[in-house]
């Protein structure tokens, strides 16, 4: 598989992982609060469901800046031969690795303050916590609502600014001219 459609994929799960983990918590609240499903023997409870998207999308963005490292390295180093494009993509990232990194953060101490595992363990274990235990009542919460709408946002911004770039994977490969015939 090449790297660019690795790339495509890896980014249409980024955004799958990441519309499911800004939906679980409003699901949880307006749909049957404490409902859960039974899946393979395991019990998928919001909760889980919200910890499995953040555990995915957390490798995904760990892949994601890897991929990309050598695009930020290379453009800080000609910050001055930037235009303004490139530099607006950059500054982008850098929110977006900030308010992303902060909601993972402040997620996992979320998690481990509210006796959630966090992690494979969760999804084997069941991840049976009400969301009403791990309501929206303390600073960490706040803090990790705060920075995943942010990152939620601005990434919203950043897919926006490289747009073009997926739908250049819809399009047909264009057709090579025909070669010269040989004099």
């Amino acid at each position: 598989m090449n790297i660019k459609r690795f790339s495509l994929i890896k980014d249409i799960l980024m955004f799958i992982c990441l519309i499911g983990l800004m939906l679980t918590p409003y699901l949880a609240r307006h749909i049957d609060i404490g409902r859960a499903w039974y899946f393979l023997g395991l019990n998928w409870h919001f909760v889980t469901w919200h910890v499995l998207f953040g555990c995915i999308l957390t490798v995904l963005f760990i892949i994601h800046i890897a991929i990309n490292f050598k695009w930020l390295a290379g453009t800080s180093k000609a910050w001055a031969k930037a235009n303004a494009g490139t530099k607006a993509k950059f500054w982008m990232m850098i929110l977006v690795c900030v308010f992303m990194s902060a909601s993972i953060v402040t997620g996992i101490l979320w998690a481990l303050g509210t006796g959630v595992s966090v992690g494979p363990t969760s999804i084997i274990a069941g991840g049976t916590v009400a969301f009403e235990s791990v309501g929206p009542s303390s600073t960490i919460a706040f803090w990790h609502t705060f920075t995943s709408w942010m990152a939620f946002f601005l990434t919203g911004i950043h897919i926006g600014l490289h747009f073009t770039k997926f739908l250049s994977f819809a399009q047909k490969p264009k057709a090579k001219p025909p070669a010269a015939p040989a004099a």
